[in-house]
């Protein structure tokens, strides 16, 4: 008899996939009861999205894996590094990636992120039970979707409640839900049709509608129970279909067929469902024919695509069957067989997923490999599986020393008490350092570093703690001055241990808003120990890019990148600072394409806790390049990840450069809510001075008032070159010179440029000092150097200021003007409401409304937006259109840009 046919709810289908394939994307949940159709309906969606020419990559959750870190993408990460095309990835973007690289889970997923991420139009990744997903892997879906705008289509079962960071998508408004019930009567018939070949009797329809409530599980469940009892046979009104008792509620109904197996059947069956999808490859030679005969009954089916070679039960409720059918101890039995088979793979990530697996049902897992298995979960993001297995590695370390020498030799027969005590520090390190990323309580965080201080075994031991605690105080807590003033105080007892601090002790002081700081002496790498050196490496990078001394910062970060891979496992974060420091370094070298390629490669990485710092770096390039519609949108998702993990003190200059976005967007409003939310202790960052005197600026710009804005530029800039933020402080003198004001910041950026060297601090000082000095033909010459580095927008100003001091000279001015038009394409002008409205004769609401339509936001955006109904906007519009003597949206950025 034919397999169990589908019914497509075209509605909903339709609407999934108009919502997948918009741009901007919606991601789409798809909720409901177990067994109610939501993985056939997103099956339907994935098939349209497919013919449209989108590459769909499954993903399957299970409650079994939900503890296991990676453990849903596991089968992905092991096959789409050797075999990307079984992964629908093109070969040709994999060499374009420079992969495969054949490493291990974090290269492999490093990979496949940047494969997906580059094109994200291209891809639809689908997750069945999302809520089960285990929370490295439900990190990555969260990255996917809010950093690259991967389309995503998730199902869930209303039992299953959201949580982590399948929940922030919904409460980020980055998801659209539907809730699925059951078929419709018709949808049953027909299904019913289809499966038994002719139409059921009416009272039969209506007693198994009835009784399942269309739940499309129930329906078939019953209907199968019917046939093997012989309980269908043609009725003069169609086939009369006997009824079947109906089980309490799903578990139930599968429990009682999965009862038929026999016993080699289930034994498989319970093993794939500890832990799948299952590998092929682990299978005996006596349980292939059983998992075919387990394919072939409907109980276990072959996964397709990227996880090709391994197999997985029909239904997640199965696995909820039968292990729930298992005693504590059977399951335990089960959890260890399958770890066994696992880490006989000798592949990374099955192998984590096996070790994860044998700690979870009890197994001997030496204090060591608890350790190393935490501070992988802590590199990769998964901060609750490092916490538990730091805090399990701890409590077995804690039971060797009491028990003495004997008890410790029974785990590590070679290792002596001290190196247990060693192990004991670093895991209470690692624990301290998991539960601040995880957040929560301070207090508690607080309590896990001191507790961390007092296990460090030795100076070095006790200023890696320090390290770790004081990032905490100054990022998490916002609280630098008291991170600095107690690692102050530690640094008489640590000796030469101490200069594992200074380069992020010199950090904390310099947030604090201490110029003293700038001081900071620093040891030759030859001279230190390995970690002393990398940090030493990293503060002279962050001194030597915040002052644009490109030459000695390329040094420091070339010097530390050896030493960061050394050091990962104790400094998780040395690659990103360095990264930051040569991205800077990209910046005052003048090159802000090769600033902007180096972002978004390591943008490619969204695993990574540094996703926030290249969102916000690129926010910073599309800024000064004139585009605050493009600024805005990854500014603010800066500002949402770096609340998530910042390790770079740059959630305060981020909120503040969202609100100089938004000023520039002329929403005042949202620019002050914004600049509202910094607390005392970020205002006391130079960073966060120099941003936050932009946004206010733009914000009296928009109010008509120019000189306001430029006196509060020219402060911050000043205070900004005595605590040696040379580049940042050009940038933002680069705003006043936009402004108009190129003579008061002439000194300014003279000094900057001369204490540095750097091109772009040069370019900046020769372009204020062309304009102070009224010669039009050298700014038309400085011009594309200006560009060239990043300064779209003052070139744009600096441009059109030449052709008005051009004079009788028409060729310059002619010049100046077609390169100003030029830039102009790309630049949005920021000019106030009053004087634009008052050119259009617009209110000031349609005003703002019409230069959102201008932006392509559509009606409905602009409402939530707003606050007001999707009728007032297109009534406004309407008004605007009329006004202005245009047709619709097609003319209208057009008639505005004209306006401008």
């Amino acid at each position: 008899m034919a397999s169990w046919p589908i019914v497509a709810r075209t509605a909903i289908v339709d609407a999934l996939v108009e919502g997948l394939a918009r741009r901007p994307a919606r991601s789409q949940l798809l909720r409901g009861a177990s067994g109610v159709g939501k993985t056939t309906v997103a099956a339907a969606a994935a098939a349209a999205l497919a013919a449209r020419g989108r590459t769909v990559v499954p993903v399957v959750a299970l409650a079994e894996l939900s503890t296991v870190p990676l453990g849903a993408l596991a089968p992905l990460l092991a096959t789409a590094s050797a075999a990307p095309s079984a992964a629908g990835i093109d070969a040709a973007e994999v060499d374009r990636a420079g992969g495969p690289s054949g490493g291990g889970v974090a290269d492999r997923l490093a990979e496949l992120v940047a494969l997906v991420g580059r094109r994200a139009d291209a891809y639809v990744i689908v997750v069945d039970d999302a809520p089960l997903l285990d929370e490295a892997s439900a990190a990555a879906l969260y990255q996917l979707v809010r950093v690259f705008g991967v389309p995503a289509l998730l199902t869930a079962r209303d039992e299953h409640p959201l949580r982590g960071a399948v929940a922030r998508l919904l409460h980020e408004d980055l998801v659209d839900v539907t809730d699925l019930s059951g078929l419709s009567l018709d949808e049953v018939r027909t299904v019913l049709r289809r499966r038994l070949g002719a139409d059921p009797r009416p009272e039969s329809l209506q007693r198994l509608y009835v009784a399942t409530a269309g739940n499309p599980l129930f329906v078939r469940e019953l209907t199968l129970a019917a046939e093997r009892a012989d309980g269908v046979r043609p009725g003069p009104y169609g086939l009369e279909i006997e009824p079947a008792r109906l089980p309490a509620h799903v578990v139930e109904t599968v429990a009682g067929r999965l009862a038929e197996l026999g016993e080699a059947d289930r034994r498989v069956a319970e093993l794939i469902a500890v832990a799948q999808p299952w590998p092929r490859a682990v299978l005996t030679p006596e349980e292939h024919p059983i998992v075919d005969d387990l394919i072939e009954a409907g109980v276990v089916v072959p996964a397709v695509g990227p996880v090709a070679g391994f197999v997985h039960l029909a239904h997640p409720v199965y696995a909820e069957a039968l292990l729930g059918a298992l005693r504590a101890d059977d399951r335990a039995a089960r959890r260890r067989e399958a770890a066994e088979r696992l880490l006989a793979l000798e592949d990374e990530a099955l192998r984590f997923t096996g070790i994860c697996l044998l700690a979870d049902a009890g197994g001997d897992v030496a204090p060591a490999d608890l350790v190393t298995a935490a501070e992988y979960a802590h590199r990769a993001g998964d901060h609750a599986r490092a916490l538990s297995a730091a805090e399990a590695a701890l409590a077995a370390c804690d039971l060797a020393l009491g028990a003495g020498a004997g008890a410790a030799a029974e785990h590590e027969p070679e290792a002596p008490s001290c190196a247990v005590a060693a192990l004991a520090a670093h895991a209470a390190l690692v624990s301290a350092s998991a539960l601040s990323a995880v957040g929560g309580d301070p207090a508690q965080a607080e309590a896990a570093f001191a507790r961390a201080a007092e296990r460090a075994v030795d100076p070095e031991g006790r200023a890696r703690v320090e390290v770790r605690w004081g990032q905490h105080t100054a990022l998490r807590e916002v609280d630098p001055a008291r991170a600095a003033r107690r690692a102050t105080a530690l640094l008489p007892e640590l000796g030469p241990a101490g200069a594992l601090l200074a380069g992020d002790l010199a950090k904390w002081r310099l947030m604090a808003g201490d110029a003293g700081a700038l001081d900071t002496p620093f040891a030759p790498h030859g001279d230190a120990d390995p970690g002393a050196a990398l940090n030493s490496a990293i503060g002279m990078a962050m001194m030597a890019t915040m002052a644009g001394r490109v030459v000695e910062a390329r040094a420091a970060v070339d010097s530390g990148r050896p030493l960061a891979d050394r050091f990962a496992a104790v400094q998780p974060f040395a690659g990103g600072l360095l990264d930051l420091s040569a991205f800077l370094v990209h910046v005052a070298e003048g090159d802000i394409a090769a600033a902007r390629t180096f972002a978004e490669q390591r943008r490619l990485e969204p695993f990574s806790d540094a996703a926030g710092v290249w969102s916000y770096a690129l926010a910073i390039v599309e800024l000064h390049a004139g585009r605050p519609d493009d600024a805005l949108p990854l500014a603010l998702l800066a500002v949402d990840q770096l609340r998530w993990r910042d390790f770079t003190g740059l959630l305060g200059p981020a909120i503040a450069l969202a609100a100089t976005a938004h000023a520039q967007r002329g929403e005042a409003d949202q620019a002050q809510a914004l600049l509202a939310t910094l607390q005392p202790a970020q205002r006391d960052d130079v960073k966060v001075v120099l941003q936050e005197a932009e946004a206010r600026a733009w914000l009296a710009v928009v109010a008509d008032d120019v000189d306001a804005a430029v006196g509060m530029l020219l402060p911050a800039v000043q205070r900004g070159v005595e605590l040696g933020h040379l580049l940042l402080a050009t940038l933002t003198a680069s705003v006043a010179v936009r402004l108009g004001a190129a003579t008061a910041a002439r000194p300014l950026l003279d000094a900057a440029a001369a204490a540095s060297g750097a091109p772009l601090l040069e370019r900046a000082a020769q372009l204020a000092s062309a304009l102070d000095e009224r010669d039009p033909a050298r700014v038309v010459a400085l011009a594309d150097d200006v560009v060239a580095a990043g300064l779209v927008a003052t070139a744009h100003a600096a441009l059109e200021a030449a052709a008005a001091l051009a004079g009788d000279d028409r060729m310059l001015e002619r010049r100046a003007r077609v390169r100003a038009a030029e830039l102009g394409l790309a630049v949005t002008r920021v000019r106030s409401i009053r004087s634009s409205r008052k050119e259009t004769g617009l209110t000031e609401r349609e005003w703002i409304i019409a230069q959102a339509a201008a932006r392509r936001e559509r009606s409905r955006e602009i409402a939530e937006r707003l606050g007001v109904s999707v009728r007032t906007v297109d009534n406004h519009l309407a008004s605007v259109y009329r006004k202005l003597g245009i047709k619709g949206r097609a003319e209208l950025e057009a008639e505005l840009r004209e306006q401008n």
